[in-house]
């Protein structure tokens, strides 16, 4: 398995680091094994909250759904406003 890892390096709140090693003592595994553990954990959460926000979210937006409903329609309304108002 330590072939297909890579190495990183983080830094963590040293209250996380001391609920790891609490865990560490109590389960009795090493420390690496638990941070992967939580980040697989979190990382296949994030991936469901992921494809929720993609599921969630709308083909086309209400203005490009919009787009050609005016066509036809006088463009030039602030160029003419004195015409318009003082006609």
């Amino acid at each position: 398995m330590a072939g297909n890892l890579n190495r990183v390096q983080v830094y963590l709140d040293p209250d996380n680091v001391e609920l790891v090693d609490e865990m560490v003592s109590q389960i009795r595994i090493n420390r690496s094994q638990v941070i992967r553990d939580l980040v697989s954990a979190v990382a296949l959460n994030y991936g469901q909250t992921a494809v929720l926000l993609q599921r969630d979210k709308p083909e086309k937006s209400v203005l490009r759904q919009m787009r050609g409903a005016f066509k036809g329609r006088t463009t030039d309304l602030g160029l003419r406003v004195d015409e318009i108002y003082l006609s």
